[in-house]
């Protein structure tokens, strides 16, 4: 295997809750662990600013997700919601480890969190991390965390899919044009796998909405 750097341990972007979720976030950094071990290569890969644009990027926006998957684990109570936050937070912890080991391979350090950091020039839509398409505001974090039961549901439900639908932006735009097939391909999957959630989650949220349950 090429000669990379451990993967770090997880910065905390925000305080999220660990009581009544502690056997799914171990199992959380496991997926993480897996993700960053399976598929490391030997040679130097191909890379562009389109590959480590994405590959930073998509770390900050898939860290946002899982923990809002926390919050929903937390505070929800639909079963069908709270595994969908169940997941959320195995498949992106998983990406989240190979999108390390992705930059570890290119020798590219990840930065502390900062809302205010460029992002996305290397898909000509330069904005900062904090206002990427999809991620939610301080504010709608904050009111995920205070939320409870239904009302806990029902957000989690709309904040993810405006999440997905601005990743899906994201890697179907790494899916075409990054130089590393291996980043192609986890894109081109990230887009996909989104798409079907957003679908999977307007359903749910239809249902919920019409019966009031």
């Amino acid at each position: 295997m090429s000669d990379v750097e451990p993967l770090p341990e997880p910065e905390s972007r925000r305080p999220v809750p660990w009581g009544p979720i502690g056997l799914v976030v171990a199992l959380l950094f496991l997926a993480g662990a897996i993700g960053f071990v399976i598929g490391g290569r030997d040679a130097d890969v191909p890379t562009s600013s389109v590959d480590e644009g994405f590959l930073l990027d998509m770390s900050e926006h898939h860290d946002q997700a899982v923990t809002m998957a926390l919050y929903e684990l937390a505070n929800g109570q639909d079963p069908t919601v709270r595994q969908f936050a169940t997941e959320v937070l195995l498949s992106q912890r998983q990406e989240l480890g190979q999108m390390a080991r992705m930059l570890a391979e290119r020798r590219v350090s990840r930065p502390d969190y900062d809302a205010d950091r460029p992002a996305m020039g290397w898909m000509e839509m330069a904005t900062t991390v904090g206002t990427m398409p999809g991620m939610a505001s301080p504010a709608d974090l904050d009111r995920l965390e205070q939320s409870e039961g239904r009302e806990a549901d029902l957000l989690f439900l709309e904040l993810m899919m405006a999440h997905h639908e601005g990743g899906i932006h994201m890697a179907e735009d790494a899916a075409a044009n990054a130089e590393d097939p291996a980043v192609r391909e986890l894109a081109a999957r990230i887009a996909k796998v989104q798409a079907s959630e957003v679908a999977e989650y307007q359903m749910q949220l239809d249902r919920m909405q019409a019966s009031g349950a």
